[in-house]
């Protein structure tokens, strides 16, 4: 974050027209933001992006990685997405998701029930698509998740949890002391680094084209989303990566439904991709759990597919029409764009 961005672009350039530095949330999709808690901004600068993208600007990078809490977005960054230019609005770029796919998952320390019914399907997937990654969790053996770990006051629990942590169970949910201080649930040992557990399915297909997005690498905090941590605290090269390949449409499968599957499904949908799940390429840990996900990625737009309906999707572009800005918005937009470009400022 740079949070003396704007002033510091202010005294450099007193010149600068106000109005080119304060695209504002509530102008650009209609959301006040006057909560400004940082998983907010996050949000609303997702929809920022997400708009932007639908409106064919080339994307250089991300607008969260120097964005100032408030009603501001703007940074070098989003310069560069409105001097790049309006291309092809109505392109769409699909990328495959595929979710923890590991021996922990399906037949080690946290099996999901069924688990190993994705692969197939997962497999039927992975020729339709140009963009194909694979995320593993890759914690490392003093990983916060692990209930021994906990249990053995290695992590002290906050004075907020209602379960101490070295009286606590298996499965059961502490708060730990941190930074940050989280919700925890304690895991079975899983998925080290460098374990038979942590590898992939030996029967997920590798494809040419795939990459690996490895998350829970840091100790201290959980990861359950491909993008982001439990904490919003640090991301992964996710979000880049698809934003340099021109994404705009990403499908998830894998497990488990209720945590990192939803997880990294919510995260999508925030970021501005149009987000598909596949219901058939998905098993989670508990009916308890499953349907209250479900629901938080139906109401954040997420939409639900058969794996039989992918090939249709990918190869007729998506069926929904990009999202469009008011024609206020874009003009002010436009005129930003044009400002830099008669300028030749790139800050």
């Amino acid at each position: 974050m740079s949070g003396g961005l704007i002033s510091t672009l202010r005294s450099s350039n007193p010149t600068l027209p106000s109005e080119t530095v304060t695209l504002c949330f509530e102008d650009v999709c209609g959301c006040s933001t006057t909560d400004n808690k940082t998983t907010s901004m996050f949000a609303e600068v997702g929809k920022v992006e997400g708009v932007l993208r639908n409106l064919g600007v080339v994307v250089e990078g991300s607008v969260l990685e120097a964005c100032q809490v408030g009603d501001l977005i703007y940074t070098p960054a989003l310069v560069s997405l409105l001097q790049a230019g309006v291309a092809d609005a109505g392109k769409r770029v699909f990328a495959l998701i595929i979710v923890d796919v590991q021996n922990d998952f399906i037949s080690g320390s946290l099996a999901v029930n069924e688990g190993a019914m994705v692969v197939p399907v997962i497999n039927t997937l992975l020729p339709h698509f140009t963009h194909v990654y694979k995320t593993a969790d890759w914690h490392p053996a003093n990983h916060i998740s692990f209930h021994p770990n906990v249990a053995s006051g290695l992590y002290p629990t906050s004075p907020r949890s209602k379960i101490e942590g070295k009286g606590a169970k298996m499965f059961e949910t502490v708060v730990v002391q941190g930074p940050p201080e989280l919700n925890q649930t304690l895991w079975p040992i899983h998925c080290v680094q460098g374990s038979e557990g942590a590898k992939f399915h030996k029967q997920l297909k590798e494809v040419n084209n795939e990459t690996r997005i490895d998350k829970g690498m840091n100790p201290q905090v959980d990861s359950y989303s491909a993008f982001w941590d439990n904490g919003d605290t640090s991301h992964t090269p996710l979000y880049s990566l698809l934003v340099k390949q021109g994404v705009t449409d990403v499908v998830v499968c894998g497990l488990a439904t209720d945590y990192c599957v939803g997880f990294t499904a919510l995260d999508a949908a925030r970021h501005g991709f149009r987000t598909l799940l596949v219901e058939d390429a998905i098993r989670g840990v508990a009916e308890a759990t499953i349907k209250p996900m479900l629901a938080r990625c139906q109401a954040a737009g997420v939409e639900f597919v058969s794996s039989k309906d992918i090939p249709g999707i990918v190869k007729s572009g998506g069926e929904t029409e990009p999202a469009k800005l008011s024609s206020e918005t874009e003009a002010r937009i436009l005129r930003v764009m044009k400002y830099f470009s008669a300028n030749n400022r790139t800050q």
